[in-house]
């Protein structure tokens, strides 16, 4: 196959709904509850429960764009191709620019969790355990999508048994009085809910795999809309119980979940949640790999960015140099994992600006590709339920935004910053070759439908047929 050929392979895993919902339902409920939820509660206070339901507010949006987009036009790099499609070539060019740092934010935070959790089973330093954590999840997404599956199948089940067991009889003992004073600290209280925010990004997984779900029409908004339900509900759930069983002055460590099931369970209670906590971990970083390399794949078979990351392995079918390059800087940075909750809005405020934009792309959908969206699996009336759909998003995804600039402004510098040195990039990009054919690519879906053709396959219809 020629260098061309290659880059334009399809990845031809797929995986159904039951796999799906444990890879969307492993990634968006790890983070925040075991590693996030003793910090934000120690500097927010009992305030954080209504954080984590003020979270689920654009969060709901994320999910109602990505079963509206994911329906209509189920592609790799789902995100990216939405708002360079539907918005402007450069807004959706930041996704897969700006996606790196988020990627490597993501791996420090979990790579962190994993440590602080895995020192109740053995002793060994912190820093070899996020290295083997790194190299891990490296390994087992180089090797593809399948084996990813059936890893987050196994661990979600363990998960959800470890939250199980924090919840249920940890609500017996919670003491109301440790419910106040309710706000302790109202700039404390917006950032938690920015940062509680971003581990709900984890619905975002399955429109970066489009092409690699089975009937994704059907299957991506299924899965959104279960998922969504299951993980709000142990989200409150979980930090409401743990504010309840520890005064909240006492809180401010990653592992606080497991020092807090010793108030209520026997000794081997600490050793079932801090499994939990390292399965939800690896879920965690497991997806975040998995996801993003098919965005930078997607920019990568646009040329946008250097087409070697739209590579596909020849033997595992998986973007290898696209994985390299998100896990391998992370290996550098691990030093620099100490401040989970400024990585955490990082996070966010990198996100809501993607959602921002992919609300306008939503507005532009029936437009742009009329017939995408007129055969969409799922999707909202045009006069009334699609406009509502996108002012409230818009609204709520730009509050967060104005919240995490007051209180983080470093953050938001960081970003802007890093925007600027994205449209400098841009701009030398676009200089490097045909800017009229390099517009066409990133503003139509042929090259991906070609590919299809060329796989011998019909491709990812808008009715989910394959």
């Amino acid at each position: 196959m020629s260098a061309e050929g290659a880059e334009a392979r399809l990845l031809t895993d797929r995986v159904g709904l039951l796999a799906v919902l444990a890879l969307v339902v492993g990634n968006a409920i790890s983070v925040p509850i075991f590693v996030l939820s003793g910090p934000l509660a120690g500097a927010a206070g009992p305030s954080v429960v209504l954080a984590a339901v003020l979270a689920a507010i654009p969060a709901s949006f994320v999910v109602l764009y990505n079963a509206l987009l994911g329906s209509a036009m189920p592609v790799a790099g789902g995100l990216y191709v939405y708002i360079s499609r539907l918005t402007a070539p450069f807004w959706g060019f930041l996704v897969p620019w700006t996606l790196p740092l988020v990627v490597w934010a993501t791996l420090l935070v979990t790579a962190t969790g994993f440590a602080e959790y895995a020192r109740f089973f053995v002793d060994v330093p912190p820093l070899v355990l996020m290295y083997l954590l790194l190299v891990g999840v490296l390994v087992v997404n180089l090797v593809g999508l399948k084996l990813v599956a059936r890893v987050q199948l196994l661990l979600v089940v363990g998960l959800v048994v470890s939250l199980l067991a924090f919840i249920v009889p940890g609500a017996t003992v919670v003491e109301p009085a440790h419910f106040t004073p309710l706000f302790p600290d109202l700039g404390a209280f917006g950032i938690a809910a920015v940062a509680l925010f971003y581990p709900f990004l984890g619905f975002g997984l399955l429109v970066e795999l489009g092409e690699e779900i089975s009937d994704p029409g059907r299957t991506i908004p299924l899965a959104l809309f279960g998922g969504v339900v299951v993980v709000t509900l142990f989200y409150v759930a979980l930090v409401a119980v743990l504010v309840g069983v520890v005064p909240w002055t006492d809180l401010g460590d990653p592992a606080d979940l497991a020092f807090a099931v010793r108030r209520f369970l026997p000794p081997w209670g600490v050793g079932l949640v801090a499994a939990g906590a390292l399965f939800a971990v690896v879920t965690s970083v497991n997806t975040s790999l998995l996801v993003s390399s098919r965005t930078l794949m997607r920019a990568g078979r646009d040329g946008i960015l250097p087409r070697s990351l739209a590579r596909v392995h020849p033997r595992f079918g998986t973007p290898h140099y696209a994985l390299l390059v998100l896990g391998l800087p992370p290996f550098v940075l691990v030093p620099l994992s100490d401040d989970l909750i400024g990585l955490s809005a990082f996070i966010g405020l990198a996100s809501l600006t993607a959602y921002f934009f992919s609300a306008i792309g939503l507005w532009n959908l029936p437009r742009e590709f009329p017939d995408h969206y007129a055969n969409a699996v799922f999707r909202l009336r045009r006069d009334r339920g699609l406009p509502l759909a996108v002012v409230a998003g818009a609204l709520a995804t730009g509050g967060f935004w104005v919240v995490s600039l007051l209180q983080l402004p470093a953050v938001g510098v960081v970003l802007v910053g890093w925007f600027l040195l994205g449209y400098g990039y841009y701009r030398h990009r676009l200089g490097r070759t045909d800017r009229v054919a390099m517009y066409r690519r990133m503003t139509a879906l042929d090259d991906h439908e070609a590919a299809f053709a060329r796989e011998g396959r019909d491709g990812p219809r808008a009715d989910g047929g394959e």
